[in-house]
């Protein structure tokens, strides 16, 4: 899930819904052997079509919906229909403009999918609600040939005569109802995406502009209140996921390495996988600790799949708190992909890991 999803589906939408503005939205035709008349009904306007098959002529000629001639239901259906139309791509253009601050991690996703469920619920409604208001409104046409029009499409034929009636949608419906569904893919796809806000000491993130003066400090009180100190907010320098077959599926470190420390971490990465396939083997949903010097490897196992950190410092029960939420958003996210993982890449992988670095969107630990 990424903002760049949710551009990806807005350009799809927009592209779609401008395409259904051009095309006929819904044709009516009566033919009798000889002249064909046809009805062809687009958003912003219709052309009635008259083909002279003997004397081999054909006149074509348009109207709005303000002057069609004695079809005053189906020209205020059109009229509403496209009024829905124009308002979902004037909030498919919103969710495409907030979709591109959520690719830049300027807002969170939640706002570009509301814009999506706007754009995408005033698609469906103008496509939708126009199957059943047609046969109401284009009752007229068919009672002008002894004929009532009871649906959305069909086909009545006097065999005494050889007259055939037909109607239904064209192209420009399917396009705005497929529109519709593209928004709604789009706001799925960017609803959960996090807003990254900068922290200092966050990987990317800049230190802190030190104040050009340090203000006095305020007087102590005569009786001082002794707080206990505040867990200290733990420092992941790397995250590794380590599939079910002791493969290293991804690797993110804190900063950029050198390529001497990348030989360490390469040599890192050959133990943890070794010891994950000896460690791991019948310790479903446990965790290991191991000590290095002044850093720790953190450990969690959860149906043989690995999460694990190198910690420099601080509380070790958030750490945990972090990796059960991350495990479990792996399995939702790529479920037996990722625990019969083969090195075929996971896309958007990158973007999950980040909630180790994002402690204040972090949910609630699953329960057991």
């Amino acid at each position: 899930m990424s903002g760049y999803s949710g551009i990806a589906s807005a350009a799809v939408a927009l592209v779609l819904a401008f395409v259904a503005v051009g095309q006929p939205f819904w044709e009516w035709r009566h033919d009798n052997g000889t002249v064909v008349e046809v009805w062809s009904y687009k958003l912003f306007g219709a052309d009635h079509i008259v083909e002279n098959r003997p004397a081999g002529t054909t006149v074509t000629t348009p109207y709005t919906y303000y002057d069609v001639p004695a079809q005053p239901q189906i020209s205020a259906l059109f009229l509403e229909t496209s009024r829905w139309t124009v308002l979902s791509i004037l909030a498919g253009l919103g969710a495409a403009g907030l979709s591109v601050a959520t690719s830049l991690r300027k807002l969170r996703g939640m706002f570009a999918g509301l814009a999506f469920l706007g754009a995408c619920a005033a698609a469906l409604y103008a496509s939708l609600s126009f199957v059943f208001a047609i046969p109401g409104a284009a009752s007229d046409l068919g009672t002008f040939y002894g004929q009532t029009i009871p649906d959305f499409r069909g086909r009545f034929y006097e065999p005494t005569t050889g007259d055939t009636l037909t109607w239904g949608p064209l192209t420009g419906w399917f396009l705005l109802l497929a529109a519709g569904l593209a928004m709604a893919w789009g706001s799925s796809e960017v609803w959960h995406v996090r807003f990254a806000k900068p922290r200092a000491g966050a990987p990317g993130s800049a230190p802190a502009a030190q104040p050009a003066y340090a203000p006095s400090p305020p007087a102590q009180p005569l009786v001082q209140v002794v707080q206990e100190p505040a867990p200290q907010e733990p420092t992941i320098d790397e995250v590794f996921v380590i599939a079910p077959s002791g493969l290293l599926v991804k690797h993110m470190s804190r900063s950029l390495l050198s390529d001497k420390d990348r030989d360490v971490v390469g040599g890192m990465i050959s133990v943890v996988s070794n010891f994950v396939r000896d460690a791991f083997t019948e310790k479903d949903g446990q965790v290991q600790e191991i000590q290095l010097g002044g850093h720790r490897f953190i450990m969690y196992n959860e149906h043989n799949l690995v999460t694990a950190v190198l910690v420099g410092k601080g509380s070790t029960e958030d750490v945990l708190h972090r990796l059960r939420h991350l495990t479990a958003v792996l399995k939702d996210r790529y479920g037996e992909r990722i625990l019969n993982w083969d090195g075929e890449p996971l896309e958007g992988i990158e973007d999950e890991l980040t909630v180790l670095w994002e402690p204040f969107f972090v949910p609630p630990p699953p329960a057991d």
